[in-house]
């Protein structure tokens, strides 16, 4: 197909709408971006980025300016409270980190260099039909869009969803995730699954990003009372290296506090409606390649209309490519999620001891082209056509 001078909707300005904006006006096609948030340079905490979605980011032109911020993790292990390895990233895989509003800016500062993408926040998305119109809010003016293709990466949940037929399933609130931004200097450069769950502290941008799960009585008694301090104290106790992370942090609004929820949808499109990133497959964090997906939606949607006579093919074929790889991520970080909040002592012995040991001596590696979805010269490419 040809994208010069198609119209082009996207809900959304996160990590998946905005780099479907500036592949979409790269290739020539006129793109209204939509954010409810007002001001959405900073929000988050930390994001890991692999060697998938850094090809799609330096096929944007931002490759110097994301080598330049993100922070390499040497080696992301799984270790156990003791320090004791559990598991080791899958061989080939580049782990580097940064804030999410970091790379939200670089994001931001490149769409409002690119004339085609006229990006409008402060704008819900009222309605969408499978036919391309779009009803928007911004306060008290509503407004009628009708675009070619409208790329639902409004995330977990997704209005662009709940307009269309996806046949999407969303799992209830597993067990709650905090994280935090906290001074330099306070990394571990480990993920360590201990008896209240996982905690892991690594290096950012002029900074730490600290994780951990809430499901252990007293942290989620702490969460529910929004007591910073016992928070502090539960994860001291459970994991000694916590207490020098978690040191010096005493506003309980300093914390995000998100539920994991899992989206899975059993079709991608419907009609001129499209989804990507957490709006068609939100997944545990285990595997650290939730933003990574979007970004990968991002660039093979793109390769897909270009490569197809039609619209209807060419989303097809991105569904056909992208959902069974992303349902084998989301699967697989769905199973280390429950490994990791296995707290009672005898489960914990039994993974530990004899089960991961098992998996370490008598299986493969994972295939890093698994975890990754797609090459990244092939992502590279796509971006640079």
């Amino acid at each position: 197909m040809d994208i010069a001078g198609m119209r082009i909707v996207v809900a959304g300005a996160g990590i998946g709408g905005a780099s479907s904006a500036l592949l979409f006006a790269r290739a020539g096609a006129s793109v209204t971006l939509l954010e409810r948030v007002a001001e959405p340079r900073a929000v988050g905490a930390g994001i890991a980025i692999a060697e998938n979605g850094s090809a799609v980011l330096t096929s944007l032109g931002l490759g110097a300016a994301f080598d330049a911020t993100a922070v390499e993790v040497p080696a992301a292990r799984i270790t156990d409270a003791e320090g004791r390895e559990l598991l080791a990233p899958p061989p080939g895989v580049r782990v580097r980190l940064l804030r999410r509003s970091t790379l939200q800016s670089l994001l931001l500062d490149a769409l409002a260099a690119v004339p085609r993408v006229t990006a409008r926040f402060g704008t819900v998305v009222h309605t969408a039909s499978s036919d391309g119109r779009v009803t928007t809010r911004n306060g008290e003016r509503e407004e009628t869009l009708a675009a070619d293709l409208v790329i639902g990466a409004d995330g977990v949940h997704s209005r662009v969803r709940e307009c269309g037929h996806f046949g999407a399933r969303i799992s209830p609130p597993g067990i709650p995730y905090v994280r935090t931004l906290l001074p330099e200097g306070r990394a571990t450069g480990v993920e360590a699954w201990t008896r209240a769950g996982l905690f892991g502290a690594f290096a950012v941008d002029g900074g730490t990003y600290a994780y951990a799960s809430a499901g252990s009585h007293a942290a989620a008694a702490a969460i529910a009372g929004r007591d910073v301090r016992a928070f502090r104290r539960a994860w001291s106790s459970a994991y000694p290296p916590a207490e020098k992370v978690l040191s010096g942090l005493d506003r309980f609004e300093d914390l995000l506090v998100n539920h994991v929820l899992r989206v899975r949808c059993s079709r991608f499109s419907d009609g001129n409606l499209v989804l990507i990133g957490d709006a068609a497959h939100a997944m545990p964090p285990n595997l650290g390649q939730g933003g990574n997906s979007a970004l990968v939606d991002a660039a093979v949607l793109l390769d897909e209309i270009r490569r197809a006579p039609e619209l209807p093919a060419a989303l097809a074929a991105y569904e056909d490519r992208r959902r069974p790889r992303v349902e084998s991520v989301a699967r697989t970080s769905a199973r280390l999620g429950v490994l990791a909040e296995l707290t009672h002592p005898v489960l914990r012995v039994s993974r530990d001891r004899i089960l991961l040991p098992l998996v370490r001596r008598f299986t493969r590696p994972p295939d890093a082209t698994a975890v990754l979805q797609e090459s990244p010269s092939t992502l590279l490419a796509i971006g640079h056509a």
